[in-house]
């Protein structure tokens, strides 16, 4: 039985004000110097048709705090130490058990940083060259909070990573080096090295925003996965990784499920999609770098409306398909990895499925081995300066679209050639492997 499923008829741009996005910028107090991001704030917001009402959890204030009310946490294998009552230590694991701003310093060679915090609260935790490694869980484990903040100080490096295999309590806890049940952000002007060795990178069940930092990701799954939505503000990110790099598959709500990036450095290398999101994908700024992926951006709606992409992928460079129900999607986990394609819509139809793909702004430069731009609905260039490179063989080709195709006010090539009009772009029917 298929569920009835409001579609986000435009994927996500910049538009009226729904949330206060920081670009940048920490300020731990008068007395703190070293959590201080120089830079410019900035306000921004991520619209779509569907997802316009809903605001992220992050907020300016995430990155404010008064250095007084700072509470140590001092990691050692020989026994680890806290100036707070709120922090417990057993063994190797340190428990954070209220709300609160945590300074995390020192190393764990096998250990765990938990936040088990009442529902209303937030933590922030300034990682201040802090290093976990877990055999037996994640390095960082958010069990309950309402916010969670890693602040990464300024001049220093941390790393977390977790073990190549152990147990969690069910399966919707995330299996990640560093996992979080509640809204998590990543802010500073330090650096954080992340390795994913069970599952992914970084995961969350509900909203992710890396607002800055340089932030490195390896993982044998996906990077980075916000479940509800993952949002890039600014920051250097290097991400390799097995599955996708970035992710965010919610097919329950329909005010999730997307990812946005506007601004910051993103560099990928990705053994399946660089960006996967089961509803939209929207990027309006910043450096986005695919250097290597299966399709490059693959979500139900997707924009390009500024910001420079560079895409090679070995299947399609943009693919916008509609998603699947819940049932099938369900029917799909038990039989194959979250990774797969499963939790879409059979491939190969040749009717217009609703979809959007729409470039109207930045600069964008695709090498694909099957379709350049592949909508199961309709493509609209309509700004920007496009160049593909891609197969065109009848099935595949540079612009591939189920649905109308609109060209106007843009620059593109294809293939060489300079496009100077729709009529150049013939519809194609089904590109890719499959049909996809």
């Amino acid at each position: 039985m298929i569920r009835s499923i409001r579609r986000t008829t435009a994927a996500l741009t910049v538009g009226a004000a729904t949330l206060a996005l920081a670009a940048c910028g920490i300020t731990a107090g008068a007395t703190t110097t070293d959590t201080t991001l120089s830079g410019t704030t900035t306000t921004t917001s991520v619209v779509s048709s569907q997802l316009a009402s809903t605001d992220t959890h992050f907020s300016q204030d995430d990155l404010t705090w008064d250095a007084s009310s700072e509470q140590t946490i001092t990691l050692a294998d020989s026994g680890s130490t806290s100036s707070s009552g709120s922090v417990s230590v057993d063994g190797s694991t340190i428990t954070i058990t209220e709300a609160g701003v945590y300074r995390v310093s020192g190393s764990l060679s096998d250990g765990q940083l938990v936040v088990t915090a009442a529902d209303d609260a937030d933590v922030t935790l300034i990682l201040d060259n802090a290093s976990i490694t877990s055999t037996t869980g994640s390095a960082i484990s958010v069990t309950s909070a309402d916010e969670v903040t890693i602040s990464l100080a300024a001049g220093t490096t941390n790393a977390v990573a977790d073990g190549s295999s152990y147990e969690v309590a069910d399966d919707a806890t995330p299996v990640a080096a560093i996992a979080s049940a509640s809204d998590l952000t990543i802010a500073g002007a330090g650096a954080l090295n992340i390795t994913g060795n069970a599952n992914d990178g970084i995961s969350t069940k509900d909203g992710l925003v890396i607002a800055s930092g340089t932030i490195t990701v390896t993982a044998v799954d996906d990077a980075i996965r916000g479940k509800d939505y993952v949002s890039v503000l600014d920051g250097t990110l290097d991400i390799t990784s097995g599955g996708d790099a970035l992710k965010s598959d919610n097919y329950e709500d329909e005010d999730a499920g997307w990812v946005s990036i506007t601004g910051g450095s993103l560099t990928i290398d990705s053994g399946d999609d660089g960006i996967d999101a089961e509803q939209a994908i929207g990027v309006s700024g910043g450096t986005l770098d695919i250097a290597q992926a299966v399709e490059g951006l693959e979500a139900q709606d997707i924009t390009v409306s500024g910001g420079t992409v560079s895409i090679t992928a070995s299947d399609d460079g943009i693919n916008a398909t509609a998603k699947t129900t819940a049932e099938e999607a369900a029917a799909a986990e038990s039989t194959s990895s979250d990774d797969t394609e499963n939790s879409r819509q059979a491939m190969g139809s040749e009717s217009d499925d609703g979809s959007t793909l729409t470039i109207s702004g930045g600069t964008v430069t695709i090498d694909a081995a099957f379709d350049g731009l592949d909508s199961n609905g309709t493509i609209a260039i309509t700004g920007g300066d496009t160049t593909i490179t891609s197969a065109d063989n009848g099935g595949d080709a540079p612009v591939d679209a189920n649905g109308d195709i609109t060209f106007e006010n843009a620059t593109l090539t294809a293939n060489g050639t300079a496009i100077t009009s729709a009529d150049e772009l013939g519809t194609q029917m089904g590109g890719g492997p499959g049909g996809k």
